[in-house]
């Protein structure tokens, strides 16, 4: 049954990526974390595994059809991605499992709030998604200190509950 729900998340996220042209991590990675118990830096590691092959190949050819492509900056952007995701699987493992989720929650809440206020005003709107996050760090931190005096109720430092074990290994 677990490999349908691989399927499914992986088509599901195909399906949103191809769609909105999201990376399929933005999908894929609370999916991991949330419905399959893994680690931040599990789900990490594996979206970037999957990504390996030309995912978006197919994807890509329908835009470029319809005139959407602009050629000239694929292979600098090529090049700049590569780079910048060996830079940040190497600076990955020095940031704690917990800030880790908290950047890539604030990461969403700015390119949420971004979009959702597009086109409202020309004033930029990354005070009130810094305020949001932070404000979010806030909670967490409550959350956290709620747990420490009752540490049965819920779930590990990471915030996700260990898995049973890890048939995907």
């Amino acid at each position: 049954m677990r490999w349908f729900l691989y399927l499914l998340v992986g088509l599901m996220s195909g399906i949103l990526s191809g769609l909105f042209g999201i990376g399929g991590g933005i999908l894929l990675i609370p999916a991991l974390v949330y419905w399959f118990g893994y680690t931040q830096h599990e789900a990490q590691g594996t979206t970037l595994a999957v990504l390996i092959p030309p995912i978006g190949l197919f994807a890509a050819i329908e835009y470029y059809r319809r005139g959407q492509v602009r050629l000239g900056a694929v292979p600098l952007l090529i090049l700049g991605l590569t780079l910048g995701a060996y830079l940040g699987a190497i600076l990955a493992p020095r940031i704690p499992e917990i800030w880790m989720r908290r950047l890539f929650g604030l990461l969403l809440c700015y390119v949420g709030v971004d979009f959702l206020l597009a086109g409202i005003s020309n004033t930029p709107f990354w005070p009130a998604v810094v305020a949001f996050g932070l404000f979010g760090t806030v909670l967490s931190l409550g959350r956290r200190r709620a747990r420490a005096t009752c540490p049965a109720s819920g779930p590990s430092e990471s915030g996700v509950p260990p898995p049973e074990s890890n048939p995907d290994a």
